[in-house]
């Protein structure tokens, strides 16, 4: 939270837009048929459960989440977003930063993974002792509906092995 803090007062507060998504669907590619969590038809295409809060201060935003990743094992994340276009239907910039998984749950899961099936493996590296799934994409989002002080908004973050896709609602003060 004193992140988020010295993130807003360094920014022009004035702007501020609070978002709130959920879901996620999530698109892995990969050669081979792997053992994910809630994955529709073999593709590599899943739905996680995550919760996200977002805050916006201009160009420069903050978001804190929770969920689940590819294999429905928790995880928790932080993200530090800048938007260097804002239109009035789009929004594109990059996010930076990761999210915390446990890695014996995927021992497990992949101990548990049919025959014939690849265990997937998380692109990971540790941070304070804890597992970290990092994370620089391209983020680019839609406003859907839009009115004069909210929008229901896909945000998209793509990075070069796994796209995230969910649905928030922001509110602009």
């Amino acid at each position: 939270m004193k992140y988020l803090i010295l993130i807003l007062l360094f920014t022009n507060a004035y702007a501020l837009d609070v978002q709130l998504g959920a879901g996620s669907l999530t698109p892995h590619f990969s050669s081979q048929k792997k053992n994910y969590c809630n994955q529709w038809n073999n593709t590599g295409i899943i739905a996680n459960k995550t919760y996200y809060i977002r805050f916006m201060a201009n160009q420069v935003g903050f978001t804190y989440m929770q969920g689940n990743d590819s294999i429905c094992s928790p995880i928790e994340g932080m993200f530090l977003h800048y938007i260097w276009i804002k239109e009035s239907w789009y929004e594109t910039g990059v996010t930076i930063g990761g999210y915390s998984f446990e890695m014996k749950n995927w021992e497990k899961h992949a101990q548990k993974t049919p025959e014939g099936v690849a265990a997937p493996d998380p692109v990971w590296t540790r941070v304070d002792g804890k597992y970290v799934v990092p994370v620089l994409a391209l983020d680019f989002a839609i406003h859907l509906i839009k009115r004069n002080n909210w929008s229901l908004k896909l945000n998209n973050l793509f990075t070069p092995i796994i796209f995230n896709h969910s649905i928030a609602f922001e509110y602009r003060f």
